[in-house]
Formats: structure tokens, sequence, C-alpha cells
């Protein structure tokens, strides 16, 4: 799939305007604070229900827009039917809440959506990645186990709930043993499920990434070390964990091991990546860990994804930024990036490298360059 057209009113400082895409490479120029950052969130949030930059809807709207209210609409290409396109959009609102559609039907979840356009975003957050808390590197995970194992989601929310139950039974004054006991049966029940399709799908993920490096032609001095953590211990069951951490976790009040303790551990020489590589090669090592999900989507489950890149030339340099949108390109990923200058997308326009299209992005007002 990939998105043919954007429709969005009242998105932050943007004028209301439809944009039509190139189904492969998406330039977006402008100086900051132009809001090309604004197009690409409103993107993300067709084809995630949500914004990348705030949880507060009224910061989204437009501040001059009485009614409180916002839209983004867009068309949707089938890939395998070159004449279907699947319209879809989404209304938030701050006095009536959430509306998604999808071929005109309205649907309770966004995670259809994110089944429908699977995306992914690289933005200067995206280093959270190697320096931020495990619960980023989670959602990394399982942003790929979602869209290749159709039931992890449902594995997942259960156990989310069945967890809160027993944190809320751990900090009661008086905990019942047997009760706490049925709650650990169904919490290691789940757990393992999750993790092995935690597992399964790292293990092919770990090579496609090393190809990954080796196709981009990176060199960080030594070898990348990628492990996954289950979060509990690797040879012992989640049950037999929880069953001698019973009185650590009642004195903690907190449930300590299970797969929301999970972590993706990227080592050099034992230590953590970010004391190694400057910020250049950080952040190649991040879109080489994105490509990799890209990758994985389109083997495993034949796939395109939508690449978001906020500020790609930012502490990158020319030769890599083409290696880069080379290899997404050679995947049928469609690209979306942002850029401060022209000189970059005009040597794509001018060199007719892929089909490219360059938006010119200036007090909210964007406008399709012609070449």
């Amino acid at each position: 799939m990939s998105l043919s057209s954007l429709t969005f009113q009242n998105v932050r400082n943007l004028k209301d305007s439809t944009i039509y895409f190139s189904g492969s490479l998406n330039f977006i120029c402008g100086e900051n604070a132009s809001g090309k950052t604004s197009l690409l969130e409103s993107i993300y949030l067709l084809s995630t229900g949500r914004s990348f930059r705030t949880r507060h809807i009224d910061n989204i709207i437009n501040r001059e827009q009485e009614s409180r209210e916002l839209t983004v609409f867009g068309r949707i290409h089938s890939t395998a039917n070159a004449t279907e396109e699947i319209p879809v959009g989404v209304r938030k609102s701050t006095k009536n809440g959430s509306d998604i559609k999808i071929a005109g039907q309205v649907v309770k979840s966004a995670a259809a959506l994110a089944k429908l356009t699977p995306a992914l975003l690289v933005e200067p957050s995206s280093f959270d990645l190697l320096l931020g808390a495990p619960k980023v590197r989670r959602q990394f995970i399982d942003w790929g186990v979602f869209h290749v194992e159709h039931q992890f989601s449902f594995l997942w929310n259960d156990y989310i709930n069945c967890l809160k139950q027993r944190n809320s039974l751990l900090r009661t004054a008086k905990i019942d043993p047997i009760q706490l006991k049925v709650w650990d049966k169904r919490i290691a029940s789940l757990g393992e499920a999750i993790t092995l399709f935690r597992s399964k799908f790292m293990e092919g993920f770990s090579q496609t990434f090393s190809n990954v490096l080796l196709e981009l032609g990176v060199q960080f001095g030594s070898e990348i070390d990628l492990k996954f953590y289950h979060g509990w211990e690797k040879n012992k069951s989640l049950e037999e964990v929880l069953e001698q951490a019973r009185e650590k976790d009642i004195e903690r009040r907190y449930t300590q091991y299970g797969p929301h303790r999970a972590d993706l551990k990227l080592r050099i020489n034992g230590k953590n990546v970010s004391e190694f590589l400057s910020r250049g090669q950080q952040k190649l090592l991040i879109i080489a860990l994105y490509i990799s999900h890209v990758r994985c989507l389109k083997e495993l489950a034949n796939s395109q994804t939508l690449v978001l890149i906020d500020d790609i030339a930012a502490e990158l340099d020319s030769k890599n930024i083409d290696l880069i949108i080379k290899s997404l390109l050679s995947l049928q990923a469609q690209v979306m990036c942002t850029v401060l200058d022209s000189e970059t997308p005009k040597n794509y326009l001018d060199n007719q490298q892929s089909e490219c299209k360059m938006f010119h992005v200036e007090h909210g007002q964007i406008s399709e360059y012609d070449n």
C-alpha cells in the first residue's frame, strides 16, 4: 500500500490543502517552522491515528479554528490492484473525540489503520532507540512483530491487563496467595507466547540487520552485537521466575519479570554503542535498524512500508543519504523526507533516479515543485 493523496483541514499552521504524492520518493523542503514536520505529522496521524509530537489533540488543531476539530483524509493505493484506491479518514475533536473511517466504514481501533499503511518514523527523538529507556526498544521490536504475527496485539493487550491486575494485588494490604498464583499462571502463559513471537521475529531481524549494514557499507570500527533480552532469565520458564521472585515482588509491590521488561541491547565490545559512536554514526545505525524493519516486512508479509524521515540531512553527508534512499527504494518503500534546502531533491529530480516529487512549504502553504 502507498499513500497517493492527502487532504487536511485545521492541522497546526498548515493551510488546508490536498497533496498528491509519488508512490516512491517525496521531498518536503522549507525553512525551520515553515510546516514541514506538521505535514509529516498529518501523514503519521492518518497512518496510526495519533501524533508523534504530542498526546494532546488541542495542540495539533489550528489555533484560529473555533470548533476545535481537525480532519485528515487520504487515498491508499493498493499495490495488488493498480486501479484500487481505499479512502481513509481521521477526525479528531476536543469536544467529540475521534472518528476513523476506512472505505466508508467506521472502525473502532487505530490498529486497523496501522495494518493498512505500516508507517515508520525517523526523527530527532529516534535517538532514544539507542539512548532511551527499554520501553522505546520494546515498541520498536513490537512494530515488526505486530505486522507479521496477527495474534500478537491481542496477546499483548491481554497480558497488560493481567499485569495490571497482578500489580494491583501486590499493592493490597492483605494479599491472597491463591489469587496471586492464578494471575502468575495466566501471566506466564501469555508472556511465554508473546516472547515466542518476539524471539522468532528477532532471529530473522538480526540477520537482516547484519546484511543491511554490509550493503550500506557502514563501518563502526568493531562489530555491532545485537541481542534480544526476554525480560527474565533465558534458561528458566516465566512461571518459575515469577514464583521465585514472589516475595520480592510483594516487597517492591510490582512485577519485576516478564515480557514487559524485555529489551533490545546493542553493544560494541560489551558496552553501549552510544559510548563509541559519533552522532552521525548513531543516526546511520538507527536508520539501518529501520531499513531492516522495512525489509523484514517486505519478505515476511509482502507489505510496503511508508517511511517518514524528518530532516534526513542532519548529521549525514550526501553519499550516505543516497545510500539510504536507494536502499529504501529497492525495497519498494514509499519515502517522505523533509530537508532544509532543495539541492538534494533537485539532484534526484534532474537525474531522474526515481519517480520523485518535491514539495515546498512556506508559512504553512504547500506547493509542488515543477521541474
